[in-house]
């Protein structure tokens, strides 16, 4: 069983010299870090690869770990899957006791919460643009654009790849129109 410590920089707030110092009095026995410049999260990465069945992930605070509650489900899931512990310094959250399988699933049922939160700010801000007469999706196309391609096509003298670069159409705007013209007439 080793221990593991983690430390993420992302603002001037945090800095990685207290987070490490804190790691090291908890007697961590390999460091791993990231820091703002760090968007792809080597040393999380890095961290997740090294770690092996019963050991434990130590991180000065989760907001460390994660960058939001569903990176943190995801993070915790596979830590869980994995049977490594997790233990948070200033948060008193170890998932090594009795009751650690309870606080994979507290995260669980909060990264949960949040999805259900966010699918329904979506559609209540599409309702809501819907009543102020807000068309959504894509723009359709300019028609004049999609009767020029349309008989550019027909003309015979110009391949697909010359029409969508003449028109600025896509592929299957222009075949879309061709079919709805060729059923309508």
């Amino acid at each position: 069983m080793a221990k593991l410590g983690y430390a993420r920089a992302s603002s001037g707030k945090h800095t990685l010299e207290k987070q490490i110092s804190f790691l090291d009095e908890f007697g961590c026995y390999k460091i791993f870090t990231d820091n703002k410049s760090n968007t792809e999260r080597e040393g999380l990465n890095a961290m997740l690869e090294y770690a092996r069945e019963g050991d434990i992930v130590i991180v000065f605070k989760l907001d460390r770990l994660a960058k939001s509650i569903q990176d943190l489900h995801r993070i915790t899931s596979e830590l869980k899957e994995r049977e490594i512990d997790l233990i948070s310094l200033t948060q008193n959250i170890d998932t090594s006791g009795e009751k650690g399988g309870m606080v994979f699933h507290m995260i669980e049922v909060c990264a949960e919460f949040e999805r259900e939160l966010i699918v329904e700010r979506i559609k209540t801000g599409i309702e809501n643009a819907r009543e102020k007469g807000v068309k959504l999706g894509r723009k359709e196309a300019n028609r004049l654009l999609k009767e020029k391609a349309y008989e550019l096509y027909y003309s015979g003298e110009y391949t697909m790849r010359e029409i969508v670069q003449e028109t600025g159409l896509a592929r299957a705007t222009i075949y879309r129109y061709i079919e709805q013209k060729k059923s309508s007439e």
